[in-house]
Formats: structure tokens, C-alpha cells, sequence
């Protein structure tokens, strides 16, 4: 039979195919070719994913007459093959889902979980340092118990049409018989490789068959995948908690501790004892809409919906264009709220986290009132929300740029999926078992329990969830959904997202025109405008004109993956982020 090959010339003509970049595991899911086509579709249901064969497969979803559900099922098994550097079975996911009949908005917490048995201390030295990021990302410690599955069982029980079985048919048979591996997936194998691998046979075998990257042209196959697919198809979720998928995990890190007795790793218990948490939705007016985001123990919702709040009390009400006044007050925005994410954000099972008082419209007011229109305020603090008279805590330092993936779903009923699923870095810790990658999340703590004796939020504990930044986002106008998005990118989620709905929300642009726009970001100390983006434009040169307030500029690729539908006269829009392999597909 022939294999459907989405990149070859001609078939998507949305998608050049980028050369084999130079990599940057800083920001490990970068693209480096310019790339300024963007795929898009409209019609009366539309499924956005950052791969052609998730997108399709999804879409098939929806033609048989599936859920927004079944289409993220779809979506997400086929991205376990063909997308395994970002996310999969061995990994984590947030769901944020509108069930239009009952008219209600769900959140389902499917991130990893540390195990039972962690010390606090795992990523300290015996000589009371810090081990490196990529050792520690490499180690069995760094597995957190994985949730995706959990996750797309719970919402199939609440929210699936389909039988659970058929939403796997397509990835099991890509799995079996192959596909064309995508330029993405090679160009983060050469990175993974650079990362490090030699610590896992496995991810060498099936990755770097013979030393060299699989080759271009030739159907790539992972029959171990297919069968872990093929018994969570049948026997459903017991499988791969307590039967025969858990019990290959187990052997498999079992036969990797012994060559480390000092290693920590998740046990039966973790594995049986996981469940997925439902959380109440986190949601702030802006402007005529209402925002909703993920809540802790994601710190990007928070984050997005602060910046927001104080971009909405600094900036002209009917603004049309992206002056400087807009980009210095995005910039402060942001910043003011990752000094709060970075203090006050961890697992609830933990630490209190002052969740109503860091969205407090009075908070946010004080909050906007200590940035400064005159100039740039660097390394600010965090506030003291209401909630915290009690908490004294110390900052984590921001976090590397993961491994994440990002789709969006309406299905023919109007039912709204914003789904974003991570394993981490790239290809997560590269220990496979089953031929699924798994994740490396618990990295994602902060290595500190504590500074000069106050505690860290995000510290590593028993059986909690380690901060993400992942922010899946529908919004509201008049009680119904109006628009979907969320990005990948680490830390830098929230930044994307609130560019992306500013754009979307404040300027009207199209979902084509959003995932295309220049994006800025900041670290504490400076701000980071996207190379390409013409900032020093004679016209109106923001680069000048930032620097003239204060700001230190940076130039830097992002790892952004957008992923967006929005409402509009009538139907459903919807675009992929061009900066990554991603595909629009509808039915009319």
C-alpha cells in the first residue's frame, strides 16, 4: 500500500519543508526555516493540531459523527506516534471542555504526579548542590506517573460518542504500517542526541537505528507502540494503571534501577493509585469577554488572566494599532505576572495557593498602579494578594522551555475542546517503555525546597503535581464560545497566549493573521522580540523606542505552536501556527 506522506511536495502545499536546523536545547522545539504560510479552514466544525495525520485522524472523529472528545482521542494517539517528542502516553495533559448541551465548562487535571516515595532532595548533590538540568532530566527520578491516559479515559466517560475502542484505529495503524517521518521529528532527534541518549537503548533503537536518523523517505514503524495502543484500545484504561501496559513499565524501570540502586522511580502504588483531579475553570472578564484558563497546579491560566487584567487598566480603551505604548505595557504586563506565577504557584495538596486574591480586580489595580508608563521596571516583585498574610515563601527561578503540544477542537453540536499535553524537554527523558516515551516532568519542580529557610511553592513533595505552564483557553461573549486557543513553549506559554488574544480579541484579527503575528516575551531582566518581526521598522522603530524606556532587547526564535478557532459571522475559523508543522482541517 501506498503511505500517505503530508509532506511531500504538493500534498500541502501550507508546509515547506525546513531544513535540519541548527539545535538549541534551550528552546528545543524552535524551528529554524522561515516559514510564513499558515494553514486555515472554516466551517460549521474545525479541528486545529500541530501535525497533518493528528488533524485528519481527528476530523475523521468528527465525520463519524464523534465528540470534540473523540476527535482529542484521535488526535492524541496519532500525535503518540508521529509527534513523540512533545507529547504521548507517558506523559501529561490539561482539558478545558464546553459541553454546549448542559452548557457547562469543564477542567480535568491529567499532569504527572511525583512518586510516593520522592525525597525533597533528589536533585541535590551529597555535597549540597544542584544537579544539572539535563542529568536530571535524563534520570528514572525525573519520570512523573503518567496522566494522559487517565485523562483521555475520564473524558471519553464524560463527554465520548464514539466507542472508545475506535478512536485508536488510525494511530494504531500508523504505528504498524508506518509514515513519513515529518522534518520536525528529525530535527528533534538530532537534538535529542545532542541532549543525551546514551542512557537509554531503547530511544537509540527505535530512533537512531544504526547510529543515523531514520531515513526520509521510508515509512517509519513502532510495532512496540502499536501494541501498547492496541491493549489500551481493548482493555481500556485497567491496562495501563494496573495490568499488562503497567506491568512492562514497571519491569522496564525496574531493569534500569538496578544499574542505579541510588535512583528513585515510580512504583505499582503510583501507578494504581493515580487519578485524574477536576478543577474548577479559572475565569476573568476582559473587556465584554470572559476568559477561561486552567488553574493550579498550572501557573500559565493565572498568569495569562493577570497580564491580561493589568494590560486592560493600563491601555486606551479603543486603541487600534500596536504602538509603542501597546508593547511596554504587554512587556510590564507580562513580567509583573510571572514575578507572582514564579512565588505563589504550586499544587494545592501542598501549599495554599492565594488563587482568589491574585485575581482580585482591587489586586490587579495595585498591581497595575506600580508599573510605569515612563519606563521599564526590572525584576519586579511579587505582590501580596489577598490570601497570603500566612505564606512565606521564596520565588523559583523561571524554568527551561518544554516539550508540549497544543490542539483545539469544535465539534458539529458546538461542544469545545483546548487541550495542551506535554512530556517535558524534547522526547521528554528519553526512556521509552512500550515504545511510548516517557515524560521527564518532574524536573518541572523547583530543585530547592527552600532559600535561607522559607519555602519554595512549586517544591517537590510526595504525590504532587509540579507547576506547568500549559494554558488551554476558551473565551466567552454572551454566554457561549467564541474562540479556543493554547500554545506549547515552556515558561513562555502565557506570553504567547496573551499576545495571540490581544490580537484576536482587541485588533479582530483572523486566526490566520494571529498565528502569524510577531510575538514579544520577557525574562525578569529583559524583553525578547521575535527575530523577523521588522522592530526597527523607520516607521515606527519599537526597538528604539523600547530601549528609550528602560528595556534591554533580545532577539530570539520562539517555540511557540498556536493553535486557535474562532467564532465568526456564522462559522467556525480556525489556523495552525506556522512555526510549526501544524494543520487546519474542517467540515463545511
Amino acid at each position: 500500500m501506498e503511505i500517505y506522506n503530508p509532506f511531500k511536495l504538493g500534498l500541502l502545499l501550507t508546509l515547506p519543508l525546513p531544513f535540519i536546523a541548527q539545535v538549541n536545547w534551550k528552546s528545543p522545539e524552535s524551528i529554524g526555516a522561515k516559514n510564513t504560510n499558515v494553514s486555515s479552514a472554516s466551517g460549521r466544525a474545525v479541528v486545529v493540531t500541530a501535525n497533518p495525520l493528528a488533524s485528519d485522524a481527528a476530523l475523521s472523529s468528527l465525520e463519524q459523527g464523534g465528540s470534540a472528545m473523540d476527535a482529542v482521542i484521535s488526535a492524541q494517539a496519532v500525535l503518540s506516534v508521529v509527534e513523540p517528542q512533545s507529547s504521548g502516553l507517558g506523559g501529561g495533559s490539561f482539558l478545558l471542555y464546553w459541553d454546549q448541551k448542559k452548557k457547562s465548562l469543564s477542567a480535568l487535571d491529567g499532569r504527572e504526579s511525583a512518586s510516593a516515595q520522592i525525597k525533597e532532595n533528589v536533585w541535590i548533590t551529597s555535597d549540597g548542590k544542584k544537579v544539572p538540568w539535563l542529568k536530571a532530566t535524563e534520570s528514572l527520578s525525573a519520570i512523573g506517573v503518567p496522566g494522559t491516559a487517565a485523562l483521555l479515559w475520564e473524558g471519553h466517560r464524560q463527554f465520548g460518542r464514539l466507542p472508545w475502542e475506535d478512536n485508536f484505529k488510525r494511530s494504531i495503524q500508523l504505528a504498524q504500517e508506518g509514515f513519513i517521518p515529518s522534518p520536525r521529528l528529525l530535527k528533534s532527534i538530532t537534538l535529542a542526541k545532542k541532549i543525551g541518549i546514551n542512557h537509554s537503548p531503547e530511544f537509540k533503537s527505535l530512533y537512531l537505528p544504526n547510529g543515523s536518523l531514520p531515513p526520509k523517505n521510508i515509512p517509519f514503524r513502532n510495532k512496540k507502540l502499536a501494541s501498547t495502543l492496541s491493549l489500551l484500545a481493548k482493555r481500556g484504561i485497567h491496562t495501563f494503571y494496573h495490568g499488562e501496559v503497567a506491568n512492562t513499565l514497571l519491569t522496564d524501570l525496574t531493569l534500569q534501577q538496578n544499574k542505579n540502586k541510588a535512583v528513585q522511580t515510580i512504583t505499582s502504588e503510583d501507578l494504581a493509585n493515580y487519578k485524574v483531579q477536576k478543577r474548577n475553570p479559572v475565569c476573568k472578564k476582559y473587556r465584554p469577554w470572559q476568559i477561561c484558563s486552567f488553574p493550579p497546579p498550572s501557573g500559565g491560566g493565572v498568569a495569562v488572566l493577570q497580564a491580561l487584567g493589568t494590560y486592560e487598566l493600563l491601555s486606551k480603551k479603543n486603541w487600534f494599532s500596536k504602538n509603542i505604548t501597546h508593547w511596554h505595557l504587554l512587556a510590564e504586563s507580562l513580567r509583573f505576572a510571572d514575578a507572582d506565577r514564579s512565588h505563589w504557584i504550586g499544587d494545592p495538596i501542598d501549599l495554599p495557593v492565594p488563587l482568589k486574591g491574585l485575581l482580585e480586580n482591587s489586586y490587579i489595580k495595585k498591581r497595575a498602579k506600580a508599573i510605569r508608563a515612563s519606563n521599564t521596571t526590572l525584576r519586579p516583585l511579587p505582590g501580596k494578594p489577598k490570601g497570603s498574610e500566612f505564606l512565606d515563601l521564596a520565588s523559583q527561578p523561571r524554568t527551561i522551555d518544554g516539550g508540549t503540544t497544543h490542539l483545539v477542537v469544535v465539534d458539529l453540536d458546538g461542544n469545545v475542546a483546548s487541550y495542551t499535553s506535554s512530556i517535558e524537554t524534547v522526547f521528554g527523558s528519553r526512556h521509552l517503555s512500550g515504545g511510548m516515551v516517557l515524560n521527564n516532568q518532574l524536573t518541572d519542580f523547583s530543585f530547592l525546597s527552600d532559600v535561607s529557610g522559607k519555602p519554595i511553592a512549586n517544591r517537590i513533595k510526595p504525590n504532587k503535581r509540579p507547576m506547568s505552564s500549559m494554558s488551554p483557553v476558551i473565551v466567552f461573549r454572551h454566554g457561549r464560545p467564541v474562540l479556543a486557543m493554547g500554545s506549547p513553549g515552556g515558561w513562555l506559554i502565557p506570553h504567547y497566549i496573551t499576545n495571540a488574544l490581544i490580537g484576536a480579541l482587541d485588533l479582530k484579527l483572523s486566526p490566520k493573521e494571529v498565528v502569524n503575528q510577531k510575538l514579544l516575551s520577557v525574562r525578569p531582566n529583559y524583553t525578547v522580540l521575535e527575530k523577523g518581526g521588522n522592530w526597527s521598522n523607520p516607521k515606527n522603530n519599537i526597538h528604539n523606542k523600547l530601549k528609550s524606556l528602560g528595556h534591554s532587547i533580545k532577539y530570539n526564535r520562539f517555540s511557540s505552536g498556536l493553535a486557535i478557532i474562532k467564532w465568526h459571522k456564522g462559522s467556525w475559523h480556525g489556523a495552525a501556527d506556522p512555526r510549526r508543522e501544524g494543520k487546519a482541517a474542517s467540515i463545511k
